[in-house]
């Protein structure tokens, strides 16, 4: 389980290519387990909308959402600015480029206060 440990950690930095591959990981992950989980949740309720379904869902993507604001929090590291940058995600429209900046800006070359260059190693 070492890529769950990865995505659901704050400490160091995360280059760009990481991110991706986190990001893409992660959404896989919490895609086909939320579909299995539903799906036997209603086999065994009849009722795709019910308590149990909405349950699993809304937990799951509570899980989903704090290791995407993890793999955020480490890629901010990598542009050299603090955790509490990733809080502009959350702003309406400004978090869509803000998260979509993500993966274009390169981040710090060499060593800042987060840690090692991680394409140095």
């Amino acid at each position: 389980m070492s890529i769950l440990r990865e995505i659901y950690t704050t400490d160091g930095r995360l280059n760009r290519l990481a991110y991706l591959k986190y990001m893409i990981i992660l959404a896989i992950i919490a895609g086909l387990s939320t579909f299995v989980l539903s799906s036997m949740a209603t086999f065994l309720t009849g009722d795709p909308n019910g308590a149990l379904v909405n349950a699993i869902t809304g937990l799951w993507a509570l899980a989903a959402g704090v290791g995407n604001v993890m793999l955020m929090i480490r890629r901010v590291h990598d542009l050299g600015k603090s955790g509490y940058f990733v809080l502009i995600a959350f702003v309406p429209v400004i978090g869509i480029i803000f998260s979509f900046a993500l993966f274009c800006i390169p981040g710090q070359v060499g060593w800042n206060q987060f840690g090692s260059d991680p394409l140095e190693n």
